[in-house]
């Protein structure tokens, strides 16, 4: 199979990030956007945001803009909604060598249940593995990204799976480079994905995997920030990017969705 067939979720997601890769290879060259496989972000708002977010969505079905100020973003919302589009919202956490520095203290405390071992996804990993890992994160609520977004091959990155004794994964980890070389904030990375089976957590396992990828991103690729999206709601997320220094921000990921195009596919996650 050709790895940049491989796309999961639902049915509104799939095409999401069918039409997102599409587009993508016409704006990729532009600074000021971001990308990781599922939509096409901002990562450099200024005064043009509600016109860029909105241009985007019109296309895609959503798109959202990172490093947005908290103080702002009840106007932005009203400005969208002012012309016809809905908005989400989650909180912006960001980590630098605090994270690294925790990451590593982590894995000097824990390790892994000695039945599990470490997979990370390329392009030699078969494509049952990663449908595998793709699965494992919806059923966690978590949206996965395209095959060739998890396998390090359209972005650089990683993504790590930790595998039973019968060989199905039971938890996973992912960063990605997300941002333009040449944009204001180049060493910063998509962290996140954290998704573990119910019937295995409490064992530490996301906590030990997370650190692993930031880890590997601080080493491997120079990374020297790392961004995720957490709901206020989630205290459990909130708890475990606490622990691996990856702490809440002045921002927030402002979320722009035009439902007739997108459908129920969440972006963020």
């Amino acid at each position: 199979m050709d790895n940049h067939q491989e796309f999961f979720g639902t049915e509104s997601s799939i095409a999401l990030m069918k039409r997102s890769a599409a587009l993508w290879t016409l704006m990729q060259d532009n600074p000021r956007f971001a990308y990781y496989g599922r939509t096409i972000s901002l990562s450099d708002p200024q005064n043009d945001t509600a016109d860029v977010l909105t241009s985007i969505a019109s296309l895609l079905g959503a798109s959202v803009a990172y490093y947005f100020p908290k103080s702002e973003v009840d106007s932005l919302f009203s400005e969208l909604k002012a012309r016809g589009f809905s908005s989400d919202r989650h909180e912006h956490y960001w980590g630098g060598k605090a994270a690294y520095d925790a990451s590593r203290q982590i894995l000097d405390k824990h390790t892994l249940p000695d039945d599990l071992s470490i997979v990370a996804l390329d392009e030699t990993s078969p494509t049952a593995l990663v449908a595998d890992v793709a699965a494992l994160c919806q059923s966690c609520d978590v949206m996965p990204v395209p095959g060739f977004i998890m396998r390090g091959q359209a972005r650089r990155g990683i993504n790590f799976a930790a595998i039973d004794s019968v060989g199905v994964p039971v938890a996973s980890a992912s960063s990605f480079v997300m941002h333009h070389a040449s944009g204001p904030r180049p060493n910063d990375v998509f962290w996140g994905m954290l998704a573990t089976r119910r019937d295995r957590r409490g064992e530490k396992i996301g906590l030990i995997l997370g650190a692993m990828a930031i880890i590997h991103m601080w080493e491997k690729e120079a990374a020297r920030g790392f961004m995720t999206g957490v709901r206020l709601d989630n205290p459990s997320s909130q708890a475990l990017c606490n622990k691996l220094g990856v702490t809440d921000s002045d921002w927030v990921y402002a979320s722009c969705i035009n439902n007739e195009v997108l459908g129920r596919a969440s972006v963020t996650k």
